[in-house]
């Protein structure tokens, strides 16, 4: 990492040093040409003669307004390597809070790269405390966020298959349109949380609570509700196919229960009920 940064050092040292001397070179054949080949220029008595021919130089003049303009160029040029290097150290500040419940910096590193459009696949923080944090739309799949806190945490339209989310606080937080699929889920805290669209096909459903939450159209295709609450829970037009160990009592605890889509082997149950 030193390295790295030397070198980083001596890349702007060599580049502020060949723009100091073309600068210097380019000034100096400007006046030449001017001396050479131009009108005669008036100094004042006590004005030295460098500064007499810069300040008099049409060239220069021109030259000058010219400068601004390639500054500008450049600028733009440059900022790619100025956002990849923000990203560096985005994720630098995102590695230094490996193991801490709470870092401010990491929070907000995490909120700037996702503002970037740029995945966060894999992403480590186990017991986190990440209580309000906007990943609306991450590419969070495969992330290990087992114990942490989002609870108020806006992830809706996020890719969350395969990630790690086992005792996760998700209260209040906003997952619609989210795709959960085969993730880890097992005793999550969905309280009172916006589920809606969202789609839980193959993910581990085991003692997950969605008390109150909000799992309008959401989709349960091949899980297990062992010990799932669903006490106040929209099922409007919530799917349910190839589901197991889902109990009428689970269903019929939940609020328009009678408006979900479920498949035949379900339907009998509650219909035999």
């Amino acid at each position: 990492m030193k390295q790295i940064g030397n070198k980083k050092l001596q890349r702007s040292f060599y580049r502020i040093l060949s723009a100091v001397g073309g600068t210097t070179i380019l000034i100096g054949l400007i006046l030449v040409i001017e001396t050479v080949f131009g009108a005669e220029k008036t100094c004042q008595p006590t004005e030295s003669w460098l500064f007499c021919q810069i300040r008099e130089s049409v060239l220069l003049s021109i030259v000058e307004g010219f400068s601004i303009l390639v500054a500008v160029w450049l600028f733009f040029l440059e900022a790619p390597e100025r956002d990849k290097q923000a990203h560096y150290e985005a994720w630098k500040t995102i590695d230094s809070a490996h193991g801490l419940r709470n870092s401010y910096a990491r929070f907000q590193a995490l909120q700037d790269l996702n503002d970037d459009r740029i995945p966060l696949r894999g992403f480590n923080a186990p017991e986190a405390d990440l209580r309000g944090i906007n990943l609306s739309g991450a590419d969070l799949s495969n992330a290990y966020l087992s114990g942490a806190d989002l609870s108020n945490a806006n992830l809706s339209n996020a890719n969350l298959s395969h990630a790690n989310l086992a005792e996760t606080k998700l209260t209040n937080a906003n997952l619609s349109n989210s795709h959960l699929t085969g993730a880890n889920l097992a005793y999550t805290n969905f309280i009172e949380a916006d589920l809606q669209d969202v789609d839980f096909v193959g993910a581990n459903l085991s003692g997950a609570n969605f008390v109150r939450a909000n799992l309008a159209q959401a989709y349960f295709g091949d899980v297990n509700f062992k010990e799932c609450l669903l006490t106040d829970a929209n099922l409007k037009k919530t799917k349910f196919f190839g589901v197991e160990d889902l109990r009428v009592e689970q269903i019929k605890a939940a609020k328009n229960w009678s408006e979900g889509i479920y498949d035949a082997k379900m339907l009998a149950n509650l219909n035999s009920d």
